[in-house]
């Protein structure tokens, strides 16, 4: 496969060795590998779909259409934006952790909240706890606004108390309350600097 894309005119990407960019006048493809999936994308319809017949010929494959779910990750696209999120997922985690009922919170950490490594509690059940952590790191991909406190919160993984716990529950509690969050990609053709929009409903 590797071979096929370089001849093909596609560049491999230096930090991410799945990733390939090929580039023409003002046209943009974008190839990422996954096992024995492949994501395809670009600037140019009619050049997308020629690579994707290429690749038909010369491989067995299967055309899934637009991309909807991949990686526990929902996507939904329109003309302009596409619209990522994890709600599947966090739905799991939720029913994993018995949490699907609990009440949400509007925040994800107490803004008093202070953790320390020894706090004098009783420590909780290791493995539980690391494998929430787990779990929230994954969210993070496309929930930016629970990044911080997960990053907080995996420092304790060798030595959780009940408080580390509670706090943890926190987090997906907000969660819960914040299932329908998503993030959005917007199509924009010409940029004059970095713009951020950061809101709450």
């Amino acid at each position: 496969m590797d071979e096929h894309l370089l001849s093909l005119g596609f560049k491999k990407s230096l930090s991410e060795s799945t990733l390939y960019v090929k580039k023409l006048v003002s046209d943009l493809a974008v190839v990422s590998l996954y096992v024995d999936d492949m994501l395809v994308t670009g600037s140019n319809s009619a050049q997308i779909t020629a690579f994707k017949q290429e690749m038909m010929k010369m491989f067995e494959m299967t055309d899934l259409g637009e991309m909807s779910y991949f990686l526990g990750m929902e996507v939904r696209q329109t003309h302009n934006e596409v619209f990522i999120c994890q709600k599947k997922y966090l739905k799991e985690i939720l029913r994993r952790f018995n949490m699907e009922e609990c009440k949400s919170v509007s925040t994800p950490m107490g803004h008093k909240e202070k953790l320390q490594k020894k706090d004098g509690l009783v420590p909780t059940d290791e493995i539980f706890y690391r494998s929430s952590i787990g779990c929230l790191m994954y969210l993070t991909a496309t929930r930016p606004d629970i990044m911080f406190f997960v990053s907080v919160l995996s420092r304790f993984l060798n030595c959780a108390s009940e408080l580390h716990m509670v706090t943890a529950k926190r987090v997906l509690r907000y969660l819960r309350g914040t299932l329908s969050y998503e993030i959005k990609f917007c199509r924009v053709l010409s940029c004059k600097g970095i713009l951020a929009v950061i809101g709450q409903d």
